[in-house]
């Protein structure tokens, strides 16, 4: 470590663990700072920095301490490996001096406590520097100084403003221990700060988080991504991933500046965790086990080990969208936002799944999300809708038990599952005759597979023969696409393929195929179901036409 003697304004150089008590100095970097090589060759004089460093020694002796340190000329930046273990070394520095002389060249009132003085003194660009964080949290002891280098008070005394300011935590302030504060709330601590070079976001926060890494200038925002997963390597706070973004696009896990974590001064790490499971960055992307829930088309809400402080059933969840490629997902906005409060009601629900994300998605474009359900674009069999009334409807239903149906429009044909449902969109049944009738069900499984029965039980194999027959909680349990139960019955299709077979047990043809989706302008599923062989004339639509209008659809009255 090189320190200035505040005697003969000197440098002299003293191992670690051996240095004497010092002073340190905290400013905002301007025009004409002095640097080691001018120091030395006695032309820092000329500096107009120079005078910053005399002050500061004049403080130092004053306090009766021989040296001090300064950031601009203590530090030889023709060396990058001096320079590296600098940085990497700094938030000690700070830590360990006896007192940080913080000057605030842009603050000229001598009285910061009466109002006018106040918001001077807030509005200080020292506080909005990337680097005064850390000069302002490390030391035990910091004396402001405005640009008369008159003492305007110290963090103790001044300590409400400049809560109030940086929205630091009290006991941070004070001298807490930082690792009992989440990730996301010391992010959010730096998020309005900037620095002059964008490799500073990061390596300005390394003290913060208790990390060291090497410093590669010239690697952009990139810095900002490796100290993140450095970060991971020594913590599994969740809060990690808790940021959120306005851009548009696909994004990683882990965001692109400290600015991405200005909402989260209140997140805090959930005392119950619901993932114990190792993550890690691989060559396939940052490879991580979250407990999830299918909740849109191909997005699955993501469920995190945090929440709102003092907010109760506030988990945070983010949405995850399943990419064409093998377990890779984008992390989304849905519906304008991008993070969600998950309700523990859902919890039953969850399902592990363990996902790889790219960081390199940031501000790619996917392809459209398609239409959350099914086109029933033809279906060769005789049947037909009875007229509707204000307490019946045909019955077709979501996987909302059996509280809420979904009317069917003979012309559009659609079967949609609204976000936040998953599973079975619908169920039709028709009479075959007057004994026997006939199912049809369309879902999704887990992994957005499309998913149809025609013909069997119309129940779904694990719900219990005692419950109520007429129960669509009953009918539309998605245990029915799991099998083999119903295998014979059972057509899957790829989320990416879709499916073409030929059914010589009902002796029908099934397409589930992309396509266009009517006035939807989306892409989705469209199906078509039709006679292999046919044995009476073919219908193109589902609602139009009947071999017997004495048989109508089955319908039921809807719950009140």
């Amino acid at each position: 470590m090189r320190l200035i003697n505040t005697t003969t304004l000197g440098m002299e150089i003293f191992f670690d663990g051996h240095e004497p008590p010092y002073a340190v100095l905290s400013h905002r970097w301007q025009d004409g700072e002095v640097s080691l090589q001018e120091m030395q060759n006695g032309t820092a004089v000329e500096r107009p920095g120079y005078v910053k460093i005399v002050q500061a020694c004049a403080l130092a002796a004053r306090d009766r301490l021989g040296y001090a340190w300064a950031d601009t000329c203590c530090i030889d930046k023709t060396s990058s490996a001096e320079l590296s273990v600098a940085i990497n070394s700094m938030y000690r520095w700070y830590r360990e001096a006896v007192v940080c002389y913080a000057f605030l060249s842009d603050v000229e009132d001598e009285d910061v406590e009466a109002d006018a003085g106040a918001a001077v003194f807030a509005n200080s660009a020292w506080f909005s520097r990337g680097w005064t964080l850390q000069e302002l949290l490390a030391p035990s002891k910091v004396e402001f100084y405005n640009v008369s280098w008159h003492k305007i008070g110290t963090k103790a005394t001044l300590a409400t403003a400049i809560v109030a300011k940086t929205g630091i935590d009290m006991d941070a302030l004070n001298g807490g221990d930082l690792a009992a504060f989440s990730i996301a709330r010391r992010m959010s601590w730096a998020a309005g700060r900037e620095t002059t070079v964008p490799e500073d976001t990061a390596y300005c926060l390394f003290g913060l988080f208790g990390v060291n890494m090497p410093m590669l200038y010239g690697e952009g925002q990139r810095a900002f991504i490796r100290l993140q997963e450095e970060i991971m390597k020594h913590s599994a706070d969740h809060s990690l991933f808790a940021w959120s973004s306005n851009e548009p696009g696909a994004r990683g896990l882990l965001a692109r500046s400290p600015a991405d974590f200005v909402g989260c001064a209140d997140i805090v790490v959930t005392r119950e965790r619901w993932n114990k499971t190792p993550y890690t960055v691989t060559n396939l992307g940052l490879s991580i086990q979250l407990p999830m829930l299918p909740w849109a088309m191909e997005t699955y809400l993501a469920v995190l080990d945090c929440e709102r402080a003092g907010v109760p059933d506030s988990r945070v969840g983010i949405f995850l969208r399943l990419l064409p490629q093998a377990d890779q997902h984008a992390r989304v906005a849905l519906e304008g936002d991008d993070r969600f409060v998950f309700r523990e009601e859902l919890a039953e629900k969850l399902m592990y799944r363990n996902v790889f994300v790219q960081q390199h998605l940031w501000g790619m474009t996917l392809e459209p999300q398609r239409f959350y359900g099914f086109h029933l674009r033809n279906f060769s069999s005789p049947i037909h809708t009875v007229t509707k009334t204000e307490s019946e409807q045909v019955s077709l239903s979501t996987v909302d038990l059996a509280t809420t149906q979904v009317a069917w429009d003979d012309e559009k044909r659609l079967l949609e599952l609204p976000v936040g449902k998953n599973g079975t969109v619908g169920m039709i049944t028709w009479a075959r005759d007057e004994k026997n009738w006939e199912v049809l069900k369309f879902g999704f499984d887990n992994e957005f597979n499309p998913a149809l029965q025609l013909g069997g039980d119309y129940r779904s194999p694990n719900r219990p023969f005692t419950m109520d027959p007429k129960s669509a909680e009953d009918w539309l349990d998605p245990s029915w696409m799991d099998g083999p139960a119903h295998s014979k019955y059972l057509h899957k299709a790829d989320r990416l393929s879709g499916l073409h077979e030929e059914v010589f047990i009902t002796e029908k043809r099934i397409s589930i195929e992309e396509g266009e989706i009517g006035e939807t302008g989306m892409r989705g599923w469209v199906i078509d179901i039709l006679d292999h062989t046919p044995r009476y004339r073919r219908y193109q639509d589902l609602c139009e036409g009947c071999v017997n209008l004495s048989k109508p659809v089955r319908k039921f009255r809807m719950s009140s």
